[in-house]
């Protein structure tokens, strides 16, 4: 991951207060991890010490510059220890410097491995740079057994890794995903091989080889790229010499990645790198390194899109995500908004059909929901945002049950035309001496986006208790849709996954006419803003349990539509109880 950098002066001040404060012989620490080379311990090593960086500057070649030791820098956080080194060569010189992307390439001294690459800074001398010691990187292995490892924030967080990189969505999913994860993110401007990046089930890797770890694999491709620092004799790994997203326990394809070359930049050179296979499993995310086995597999989440517009154009598209529902709804929504900006080439005004459908282990039957969306500037965002994610969300993160692996499939239909049907009209023709059981017959004219009105005729049934003045209202769905009352008010909650299925399923459509006669304690909750007074019966129910209450009963009518509803009316009238007729209202 990059990670956002201070100026060098600055944190050379800080490494000179640390030197003053803390300055002490440096101990070695035990290994729980034994790399299958020799080892330089930390306490041996002397400023002016001389020694070899490997890493690849392009395609898939290792190859080493020279570098020297400047100096042993101690921190209170973790890493515990850090050793500033200077790179030089006509290697480094053609390059730039130390580019961001050689994260991890391992420093030797007489063929002992000292450590890895780790941090560097902008806008400064790029032949200097920081190497994390292989003994404070093989902690990302013993974090959990040592408790006293998380007592320290990680401080030195001028790392020098590669941008995160995307590939299969346009540049604005690309910026969504900057913000949402705050890294720098960089679009490739090619897409990965059909079919997506291949598994290489026996691998074999080396310090100093290419590597990357993924967020999203196939169609649509987000990771970063960084350097294997070491390797054991069971294929267990230490790679970047810092955290990727420092999330801890983790599962993140790891892959092993081409160079295409390294980019200038005054400000950091880095390598401009993309995967060619996954290889092994990235299972700890650490402040001092990641780390996990090679010929090991993660299991991902699983989404699909199929994707068709108003010009005929078709598209399918699949690819998946890092199996976390956190970390998962930090990149769906950038790497969706991306890939439909890419797929509809345009972003702006239009109409669109969505279905969502989650599925998984324990749950083969899923769930769907479909939804119509206008929007008159930014249809995907409000696609993705407001429907998708919600419903992902809220199922990923469900606390009653365990949804995994996970399924996403989204069916979108877009349109630039407005599919609007606009709500003109509200008549009660025999809204005079409205009785309690009476048939209220009701007229909605509609009206399509330019085009010609529409008289839809329904009835409601009034309710024997009720009595007074009343209203008819009639909205497009989700405008004014009701709340949960219950819930918010303390009286309820959703005590099961079925429950929770079933406020989903209760949510309103936006291509839906709803026409309801609201009386009573129904009439008074249209001004209550959250009072302490004691509920109804009504107001104990849930969202569902009232739609399907007042569906049986009569006052609540929905129809759909082929079209996103706007507009909302209503109409007052007087019910006249028993013995009411000649009383004035």
């Amino acid at each position: 991951m990059f990670a956002h950098k201070n100026r060098f002066f600055a944190i050379f001040a800080a490494f000179v207060a640390a030197l003053t404060l803390l300055f002490s012989a440096g101990e070695s620490v035990a290994l729980s991890f034994k790399p299958s080379v020799p080892i330089f311990p930390l306490n041996e090593l002397r400023p002016g010490m001389r020694g070899e960086v490997i890493t690849v500057i392009k395609g898939l070649e290792r190859i080493s510059f020279p570098a020297e030791v400047i100096s042993i820098i101690p921190s209170t956080g973790e890493p515990q220890k850090l050793v500033l080194i200077r790179a030089s060569g006509p290697l480094v010189e053609n390059i730039g410097g130390i580019a961001a992307g050689m994260s991890g390439s391992p420093f030797f001294i007489d063929g002992r491995l000292v450590g890895a690459i780790g941090y560097g800074w902008d806008f400064s001398d790029h032949n200097l740079g920081l190497v994390t010691p292989i003994e404070e990187m093989s902690k990302a292995w013993s974090w959990q057994a040592d408790r006293s490892m998380q007592k320290g924030k990680v401080q030195f967080n001028q790392s020098k890794s590669a941008p995160l990189i995307v590939s299969g969505i346009g540049a604005r999913g690309a910026e969504k995903l900057s913000g949402d994860l705050n890294c720098k993110v960089e679009p490739l401007p090619f897409d990965m091989p059909p079919g997506g990046i291949k598994v290489d089930y026996a691998a074999k890797l080396h310090p100093g080889d290419s590597v990357g770890a993924l967020l999203a694999w196939g169609d649509v491709n987000v990771g970063a790229t960084g350097t294997l620092t070491a390797v054991d004799d069971k294929g267990n790994f230490l790679a970047f010499a810092h955290p990727f997203l420092n999330r801890g326990n983790v599962s993140y394809p790891l892959t092993r990645s081409w160079v295409h070359d390294i980019v200038p930049s005054i400000k950091s050179p880095f390598k401009l790198g993309s995967p060619v296979s996954i290889v092994g499993v990235v299972s700890q995310d650490r402040p001092q390194a990641i780390a996990g086995r090679i010929g090991q597999f993660p299991q991902g989440v699983e989404v699909s899109v199929k994707f068709s517009d108003d010009s005929g154009a078709t598209a399918f598209k699949r690819f998946q995500i890092v199996n976390d529902p956190f970390l998962m709804n930090q990149i769906l929504p950038g790497a969706l908004l991306g890939l439909f900006d890419d797929l509809w080439g345009r972003i702006g005004e239009g109409t669109g059909f969505v279905t969502v459908k989650v599925e998984g282990k324990g749950f083969v039957e899923g769930f769907t929901k479909k939804n119509v969306y206008f929007s008159d500037s930014d249809l995907m965002d409000q696609i993705v945002s407001r429907e998708i994610m919600r419903l992902v969300s809220s199922m990923s993160l469900n606390r009653f049950k365990e949804i995994e692996p996970l399924g996403i499939h989204v069916e979108l239909q877009v349109t630039r035309e407005p599919k609007v049907v606009y709500i003109e009209k509200l008549d009660i023709p025999n809204k005079d001496n409205v009785k309690p059981g009476q048939d209220l017959e009701v007229q909605v004219t509609l009206r399509k986006f330019r085009g010609e009105q529409e008289i839809k005729k329904l009835s409601l049934k009034v309710p024997d208790k009720a009595s007074g003045l009343c209203e008819v209202v009639v909205r497009g769905g989700g405008i004014a849709e009701p709340s949960q009352i219950s819930l918010m008010s303390g009286w309820r909650a959703i005590t099961s996954f079925k429950e929770f299925l079933n406020e989903i399923n209760a949510e309103e459509s936006n291509n839906q006419v709803i026409v309801e006669l609201l009386y009573g304690p129904l009439l008074e909750q249209e001004g209550d803003e959250g009072g302490e007074n004691i509920p109804l019966d009504e107001e104990y129910e849930l969202v569902s349990e009232m739609k399907k209450r007042r569906m049986e009963e009569g006052t609540l009518r929905i129809f759909e539509t082929d079209h996103y509803v706007e507009g909302l009316l209503r109409r007052s009238l007087t019910i006249v109880g028993e013995g009411q007729e000649d009383q004035n209202p």
